[in-house]
């Protein structure tokens, strides 16, 4: 009963601590994408199965063009509703944006509203690892698990974000724990199995990658599952023959060699980028003590205890759970770099669960040496005890941070700045031109005159700038025409314009009469 309630706590602590600081950041790109591709991808579906009564699309604020090629407009109701779905599925998350949209149309689409969406998972994460790990470590270890799961930056700051990442670990935790049940007792937790992995692989692209780790995990507990062989068989095949078509006709696109705009990373680097974030959070503050504890501590949860044929059985899955989906990207990324950390998020249960386990052993540790004199006792309190105090001071040092410190792009300061000066027949440039729909999901007024800033990077082939200056204030000067006053909202101009020549146009033909900056966001205003 008193663990019952430990976890009780641990839930609220970590709804409190996501739920305080939900809107302390300003809406960024990716997310208002979402926000519009929960009403696009309805929209199209719909289209696609009645095009005649699909009616017009509308959306909460302004909305890119949806990220999906029009090849499936065509044909029959099969062929387009197959087009469509095929392409949805290409795009990560294509049903969590159908959820989002059932989620918005419940709560709204404000910023704690949409947020709140990701907090739910997020907190539901806890106890699904407490359950999971429960089966695997013990007791102890799964509510140290519970408990660094509950207060983790890392986590914490994407379970305030309106993506698909915690709705993904919490898919995994439960297939995984449904996987362990039917191993133990077979019957209905096979369902539970493969419902939440075929839920999840349509949720996030990488979640296939979750299929061939059951089957590894399968092979280590052999001896577990032999006597409900056909279950385990069965729930296996409903999670591989329907999808080898698939599998099959993207193994090509996924060997291609191509440029993604990732970084290339070696798998060191990988490897440390996950330490880092999962040890400190996005800000990695107090870096490398976090990472020191928490690794080092995994790393004895992982190597402690192996004598026994169960435990070490857990502990190996573990580690194929942290290492193979890391070294299947890393594989992929040789050709085609696809890596970054928020894509292996559903890894990191793995992580704190070994932590857990490396506390376990040193609380073991400290409960033997209790007999062997008082000064070896004292030593071994104050060992754990200052690892413990290290640890809890890195992260109460980035959730302060992420709580308190502008990261992302702060278009919600920028769009209320210019709303106070703002005058209609003002013209606002975006540079670069997506943030124009975070900026429109914050500013007030609906109908304003807005450009897209210039794209000035295409290159010949001997490097050459295609777009001259002279050629680039020509269609600077089409643009602004003979308005008075301009605005230039700039945010990550160099992916746009890395020479700045549509602000120095600006510049050389207006009076700039103010500007403001804010976080990774600049805006000016210029007067005739």
């Amino acid at each position: 009963m008193r663990r019952f309630w430990v976890l009780v706590a641990l839930v609220l602590l970590a709804f409190g601590l996501r739920a305080g600081s939900l809107t302390a950041q300003s809406l960024w790109r990716d997310e208002v994408d979402a926000l519009c591709y929960a009403y696009e991808f309805p929209y199209l579906l719909a289209e696609a199965l009645a095009p005649n009564r699909a009616g017009d699309l509308q959306t909460p604020c302004a909305c890119p063009p949806p990220p999906i090629a029009t090849d499936w407009t065509a044909g029959t109701l099969r062929e387009r509703a197959v087009g469509l779905l095929g392409a949805m599925i290409r795009q990560n998350g294509p049903l969590y944006y159908f959820l989002l949209r059932g989620w918005v149309g419940l709560a709204g689409h404000t910023e704690y509203a949409m947020r709140f969406f990701s907090l739910l998972f997020g907190v539901l994460c806890v106890p699904l690892t407490a359950a999971l790990g429960t089966r695997l470590l013990g007791r102890s270890a799964a509510t140290v698990a519970a408990a660094l799961m509950a207060i983790s930056p890392y986590l914490v700051w994407y379970g305030q974000e309106v993506k698909m990442y915690t709705l993904v670990p919490a898919l995994v935790l439960l297939a995984l724990y449904g996987l362990r049940r039917g191993m133990d007792e077979g019957g209905k937790w096979w369902a539970v199995q493969v419902v939440a992995t075929t839920v999840l692989l349509y949720t996030h692209i990488w979640g296939a990658l979750l299929i061939p780790l059951q089957i590894l995990w399968l092979a280590v507990e052999g001896p577990r599952w032999r006597p409900r062989w056909r279950g385990a068989l069965v729930g296996m095949a409903l999670l591989t023959l329907p999808y080898l078509p698939l599998a099959l006709w993207q193994a090509p696109a996924v060997l291609a060699r191509r440029e993604t705009g990732f970084p290339h990373h070696s798998l060191g680097e990988m490897a440390l980028i996950l330490l880092n974030g999962w040890s400190t959070g996005i800000l990695a503050r107090g870096w490398p003590w976090g990472a020191l504890v928490c690794g080092g501590t995994a790393a004895l949860g992982l190597a402690a205890d192996f004598s026994r044929p169960s435990a070490r059985r857990a502990r190996l899955f573990l580690a194929l759970w942290l290492v193979f989906p890391l070294l299947v990207i890393w594989l992929i990324s040789l050709r085609q770099p696809l890596f970054t950390d928020r894509y292996l998020i559903w890894c990191a249960p793995a992580f704190y669960l070994l932590t857990g386990a490396g506390w376990a052993v040193l609380q073991e540790t400290t409960k033997t040496r209790r007999h062997k004199g008082k000064f070896s006792n004292f030593v071994s309190w104050c060992l754990c005890g200052i690892l413990l105090l290290a640890l809890l001071a890195v992260f109460a040092l980035n959730l302060h941070a992420q709580a308190n410190v502008p990261v992302k792009s702060d278009l919600r300061a920028a769009a209320a700045y210019v709303e106070a000066h703002y005058r209609p027949g003002d013209l606002l440039i975006f540079q670069i031109p997506h943030v124009r729909y975070t900026f429109d999901y914050y500013f007030g007024p609906t109908d304003y005159l807005w450009a897209d800033g210039l794209y000035t990077n295409h290159r010949t082939e001997s490097g050459e700038y295609r777009l001259s200056e002279d050629a680039a204030g020509r269609w600077m000067a089409l643009i602004v025409g003979e308005r008075a006053r301009v605005w230039l909202v700039a945010s990550e101009v160099e992916m746009w314009d890395e020479r700045d020549l549509v602000q120095r146009w600006l510049e050389r033909s207006f009076v700039r009469a103010d500007e403001a900056h804010f976080a990774r966001v600049d805006v000016y205003e210029y007067r005739r």
